[in-house]
């Protein structure tokens, strides 16, 4: 009997552990199979990785514009002989021929609209832009092209920017690489009124006022608030005080201060027959009060400048001096010592 338990004891011994390892050997493939998934799965997503990092390096790589080279964006309509172009001024042949634009001597290059042909067929072969609100126009149709893609540092100009600024592409790159936005006019509109323009005979509030507090709304503003600081009443004797003219310096950081949704809804905007209501005269293509483009022009440096709807008048010698925006030692600096 003894015999038998022994029997017994020794067979089941070798069943334990022909059971023990077979687990053991289960487990071992069980957990080499699922470390040789986790491997290719890490594989899989550092591939991901490397090739996302790739893709948005040849995005970075395939700008349309070289790396801190400023770009002009001129407004130009009618100022040029378009069928002559050994005619144009030489900053704009320039700033437009492929060779210097390619030079790494090259300070600038030209980013031209035509705002005459919508087929762009010669000699307006060029990229088209509706001939809307003067300047403004084409300044918010750049912005919402190129949102995206924008240069590092862009110049807006008029179609003739001489008349209210001497050299302003030498002016602007010699701005400080610290400032984001600046005017390169130096004639000072001080206190004028909203009452300046025509009041709606509804609310006899000045249209230009209506249609600035506008606009101020769909870049996330309090139009009201920010126009009407004080609550005077009326609301349109509020005054602007800013450098004239709408030729100005700016960064891609400070347009991207706003969102494409704020800015395609400003140039979406743009393309509205009337700015504020039915009765501002306003019609696209007709040669009257131009509400939306004059409110843009009094509204830059609330926009891209921060600043309150008065700016500070430059006082020489403190930090309301213009100077402070340019470098001194830069050759074609306004305030060259």
């Amino acid at each position: 009997m003894q015999q038998n338990l022994y029997s017994n004891f020794v067979g089941n011994e070798k069943l334990i552990i022909f059971v023990l390892l077979s687990t053991i050997l289960i487990a071992l493939s069980y957990f080499t199979v699922i470390g040789s998934k986790r491997f290719q799965l890490n594989r899989l997503l550092t591939s991901r990785t490397v090739v996302s990092s790739s893709m948005n390096f040849s995005a970075e790589k395939q700008s349309k514009w070289k790396k801190d080279q400023l770009v002009v964006i001129p407004a130009v309509w009618k100022e040029i002989d378009w069928t002559n172009r050994s005619s144009w001024p030489s900053w704009l042949r320039q700033g437009l021929d492929p060779s210097n634009i390619s030079s790494s001597l090259q300070s600038y290059q030209v980013h031209l609209y035509q705002r005459i042909d919508p087929n762009s067929r010669p000699p307006y072969d060029w990229p088209y832009c509706k001939n809307i609100h003067e300047e403004t126009g084409v300044y918010l149709k750049f912005i919402y092209e190129y949102y995206y893609d924008l240069p590092d540092k862009m110049l807006f100009l008029h179609g003739n920017p001489t008349v209210h600024s001497s050299h302003p592409i030498e002016k602007a790159l010699c701005i400080r690489d610290d400032i984001h936005y600046t005017s390169i006019n130096f004639y000072w509109i001080n206190e004028r009124p909203w009452s300046f323009w025509l009041r709606d005979s509804k609310d006899n509030i000045s249209f230009m006022y209506k249609c600035a507090s506008k606009l101020l709304t769909l870049f996330g503003f309090n139009g009201n608030v920010q126009l009407n600081i004080e609550s005077k009443t009326p609301k349109d004797d509020n005054t602007i005080t800013t450098l004239c003219c709408a030729q100005f310096y700016v960064t891609k950081q400070r347009i991207h201060h706003y969102t494409y949704e704020q800015w395609s809804a400003v140039y979406r905007a743009s393309f509205e027959p009337d700015c504020t209501t039915e009765g501002n005269r306003e019609k696209l293509g007709e040669k009257r009060i131009n509400y939306l483009g004059g409110s843009f022009e009094h509204l830059w440096h609330v926009i891209f400048g921060l600043y309150a709807i008065n700016m500070p008048v430059p006082i020489p010698g403190t930090n309301t001096d213009v100077c402070h925006t340019f470098r001194s030692s830069c050759k074609g600096s306004p305030c060259t010592k």
